[in-house]
């Protein structure tokens, strides 16, 4: 039951919201709350009302308020990523509900899966509570959408070595489907000549070779990219990326199944909770008929991502 002073309908609520924001005091907390409130006894259903109000009681450290208001936000607008993305991060930095938090973000993330600030939050979060290995997918799932993002790359660094930008520009995140987006030919083959120049410098360049794997991937030569992605793998054996790279390669287009298995089992061995490997030995189990394997290998996964749609799908397949 609408509890305005008078009648009014959505259309002109809005405007009236937008008027709010132009004219909005800024310098004051307690004044923004006021203009607000003030709002709201006339239009009390517009649901970023109530989250501006989340926001500013938050600020105020009345988290009794804030949470109520933005409770009352997601109920009026369930769907709107601002206030799913606000009540979140209220939730996990203040209140300390990782769960709830977390459950938010990937609901949003099934919606909307290049938001890079769900992926961000979802990488921050895990790393937080002692997850690395989540932290680490989310973290490169967002570098491939802004690979030039400093920050990111050294959060990432944290967790499993330095990294380049050429690194996440091309490369995907999603084992045995190796799907990179289209670029000019001549932004390939000036990129290529760079790395080409970087190589003969130092033909033990790791990135280089790796970034040219990806390059060459891209054109079309499979077999010269496999080449590169086993020199970076000869140059840096500890680097996971590399040795991930080759083995979706192998197995995706050039029928090397066994080499495959043998280098994902290895990385396996060294990461045990890395996801996309669990999930890459699932699907080539599964196209070997070892469903029971298969189902081992996916159960994993959702005892490490019980959010992970993708791999319940697949569990239900087998």
């Amino acid at each position: 039951m609408s509890t305005s002073l008078a009648p009014y309908n959505m259309y002109e609520a809005q405007n009236a919201y937008q008027r709010l924001q132009a004219t909005l005091s800024g310098d004051s907390v307690e004044a923004a709350i006021a203009e607000i409130k003030t709002f709201l006894k006339m239009f009390p259903d517009v649901a970023l009302a109530h989250n501006d109000l989340g926001v500013l009681f938050s600020k105020a450290e009345n988290s009794l308020l804030a949470l109520a208001h933005y409770e009352k936000a997601n109920r009026l607008q369930p769907n709107n990523p601002t206030i799913i993305k606000n009540i979140a991060e209220f939730y996990f930095v203040v209140l300390g509900w990782v769960d709830d938090a977390i459950d938010l973000l990937t609901g949003l993330l099934n919606t909307y899966p290049q938001d890079f600030e769900v992926l961000t939050a979802l990488a921050n979060i895990s790393s937080k509570v002692g997850r690395p290995e989540e932290a680490r997918i989310f973290y490169r799932r967002a570098l491939q959408i802004d690979p030039d993002n400093q920050e990111l790359r050294e959060l990432l660094a944290h967790l499993e070595g330095p990294v380049s930008a050429a690194e996440y520009r091309s490369a995907s995140t999603m084992p045995l489907t190796v799907s990179y987006d289209a670029a000019p030919v001549v932004e390939e083959d000036e990129t290529a000549a760079s790395l080409l120049k970087l190589i003969e410098r130092n033909p033990q360049d790791a990135v280089a070779h790796n970034n040219l794997g990806i390059v060459r991937f891209r054109q079309g030569c499979l077999n010269e990219a496999a080449g590169h992605y086993q020199k970076a793998v000869d140059s840096d054996p500890t680097n996971p990326i590399y040795r991930k790279n080759l083995a979706d390669l192998w197995y995706t287009h050039l029928g090397r199944t066994d080499d495959a298995i043998e280098l994902y089992t290895s990385l396996l061995k060294e990461y045990p909770k890395d996801i996309e490997v669990l999930t890459a030995l699932a699907i080539v189990s599964k196209a070997n008929q070892l469903k029971e394997q298969a189902r081992t290998f996916i159960q994993k996964v959702l005892e490490l991502e019980p959010w992970n749609n993708e791999a319940r799908d697949f569990l239900a397949a087998l």
